[in-house]
C-alpha cells in the first residue's frame, strides 16, 4: 500500500537530485607554482632624517662640533649634519637601509637593517667619545680553591674627580680584543670618582658557559670605556655587541679555575 510517508520520501529524493544537477562550480583561477611570490608592493619616495648627538667620556652631552660628523646611507657618499646636528637624505625609495656614522674623536656606530616605507622617517644617531684615560697596571689571578672558584682582575689607574668605566673582554685565544670575532665574554664596570684601583671577579661558571674549560688558559683584555655607551650596536651577523668606544688596551691571562 502506497502510504503518505512513502510519498514524502520520494518527493524529498527528487528535490535533492534536482539540486545536485543545478550545482555550479566557479572559476578557481590559474594555479600558483610552488615557491612563487606575488607581485611586489608599491614603491614610494620620501626622506630619512634625524639629529646627531655627541656624548663625552663621562656620559655628558656635547653641543659643539656636530657638523663634523660623517653620515652615509647604504655605503654611499657621506654627508655632514648642520651646526645643530640635523641631517637629511632626500628622494629615498621604499626599501631596507643601513646608516653608518663617524666623527673624529668619537666611536663610529651603525643603524642596521631598518625599513623605509614612505614619507619622512626619523632616525637619530648617537656617538660616544673615545675615552682618553689609561691604566697603569693590569694583573689577573687564578683562584681555584676559593669558595666560589674564579679568576680575579686587578687594575690600577690615575684618579679622576668624575666617575668613569672600564670594560673587559674574555677569550680562549691570545688575540682577545673588542672585535666581535675575538671575544667570548664581555663585562663593563664603573670606576668611582677619585678611585685609583679596581678589582673584578670572573667566576668559573661564566668561563665554563663560554666554552673555557678548567685548566685552560683564559685571556683578558681591559680597555678604558665610555660611561653610558650610546654608540654600542649589535653586529648583524654574530648578534654580538660592537664596542667601539674603547681605548688603551692592556692584556693578561690566567688559568681558568
Amino acid at each position: 500500500m502506497y502510504t503518505k510517508n512513502n510519498f514524502f520520501i520520494a518527493l524529498l529524493g527528487l528535490i535533492i537530485l534536482a539540486g545536485a544537477s543545478c550545482t555550479k562550480k566557479g572559476d578557481t583561477g590559474p594555479a600558483v607554482a610552488a615557491g612563487a611570490t606575488g607581485p611586489a608592493g608599491p614603491s614610494y619616495t620620501g626622506a630619512i632624517s634625524g639629529h646627531v648627538d655627541l656624548v663625552d667620556q663621562y656620559g655628558g652631552k656635547v653641543l659643539t662640533g656636530l657638523n663634523s660628523a660623517q653620515i652615509s646611507l647604504n655605503g654611499g657618499a657621506p654627508i655632514n649634519p648642520d651646526a645643530t646636528g640635523f641631517y637629511q637624505f632626500g628622494s629615498i625609495s621604499t626599501g631596507d637601509y643601513i646608516i653608518s656614522a663617524s666623527a673624529s674623536g668619537y666611536a663610529s656606530t651603525v643603524l642596521d637593517k631598518f625599513q623605509f616605507l614612505a614619507d619622512t622617517l626619523n632616525k637619530d644617531i648617537k656617538m660616544a667619545a673615545i675615552p682618553n684615560f689609561a691604566f697603569t697596571t693590569f694583573t689577573t689571578y687564578s683562584n681555584p680553591a676559593s669558595p666560589a672558584p674564579n679568576d680575579s682582575l686587578v687594575i690600577t689607574f690615575n684618579a679622576d674627580t668624575r666617575a668613569r668605566e672600564f670594560i673587559v673582554f674574555v677569550s680562549n685565544n691570545a688575540s682577545v680584543s673588542n672585535a666581535v670575532s675575538n671575544y667570548l665574554l664581555v663585562y663593563a664596570k664603573a670606576i668611582p670618582a677619585n678611585a685609583t684601583k679596581a678589582s673584578y671577579v670572573i667566576y668559573k661558571q661564566d668561563l665554563l658557559d663560554a666554552g673555557i674549560s678548567s685548566g685552560q688558559m683564559a685571556y683578558y683584555a681591559v680597555y678604558a670605556y665610555v660611561t653610558n655607551d650610546v654608540s654600542l650596536y649589535e653586529d648583524y651577523t654574530t648578534g654580538k655587541g660592537v664596542y667601539n668606544a674603547v681605548n688603551n688596551q692592556m692584556v693578561d691571562s690566567a688559568i681558568a679555575p
